[in-house]
């Protein structure tokens, strides 16, 4: 996710997909994609190519299923396969929580094109310094304790992918569901259940159905 969402950054970024796509060798080397809910982006494709976020909502998932981050429009998906602790080559997984649109662009034509134009892989350099203030920043939760480990994920949550109905105001998207946010915050299903009925009973939270509204957490 992306705390300090940069629509210039994003219009550059699009330049840039132009600027490859019509200067391409080969039909795979820039491609727009349409995903369906629930797919995950083959393995194969994420070793050879990098991937940025047109629209919809991909989670990254590391570890059986655990949730690690939310990727949205604008942001880019490139990861390269690194040696574990187990000296077994792992690379995170994505996979799509709404329908998504995405343009995948081979990594060695990228490489090889951004020699030319050096502005480029600037460009990339900074949409990944922007991802690493926000994994700076979510990483003080870690050294939280479980109450506040909860609410810190839930209120980035809301700031990141909640729809802003005044000025702090969110409403969670459906498909962030409590399985979701207890994957997230590293907490169980029945803790999350627990939780959020504590803070809806203090009035930092509203609950109707899938419908989870905050209204008085900050970070």
């Amino acid at each position: 996710m992306n705390l300090y969402q940069d629509r210039r950054l994003f219009a550059d970024v699009l330049n840039m997909i132009d600027d490859l796509n019509k200067n391409k060798v080969s039909a795979k080397a820039v491609q727009e994609i349409q995903l369906e809910k629930n797919e995950i982006l083959d393995l194969n494709q994420v070793k050879e190519s990098m991937f940025v976020i047109l629209s919809g909502v991909i989670q990254t998932e590391c570890d059986n299923g655990n949730i690690v981050d939310f990727s949205s429009e604008g942001e880019l998906l490139f990861a390269e396969p690194i040696q574990n602790d187990k000296q077994e080559e792992w690379i995170p997984s994505y996979k799509t929580i709404t329908k998504s649109r995405l343009v995948k662009i081979d990594k060695e034509y990228f490489l090889n094109f951004a020699s030319i134009k050096p502005s480029y892989m600037e460009l990339i350099l900074k949409m990944t310094t922007i991802k690493l203030m926000y994994v700076f920043n979510d990483s003080r939760k870690y050294n939280l304790t479980v109450e506040e480990r909860f609410d810190f994920s839930l209120a980035e949550l809301g700031q990141c992918l909640g729809v802003k109905e005044d000025e702090d105001r969110y409403v969670l998207p459906t498909y962030i569901n409590k399985h979701k946010i207890a994957s997230f915050s590293k907490t169980s299903r029945k803790y999350t259940a627990q939780r959020l009925s504590v803070l809806e009973s203090e009035g930092n939270i509203n609950v109707e159905k899938n419908k989870i509204q905050l209204h008085a957490l900050n970070f």
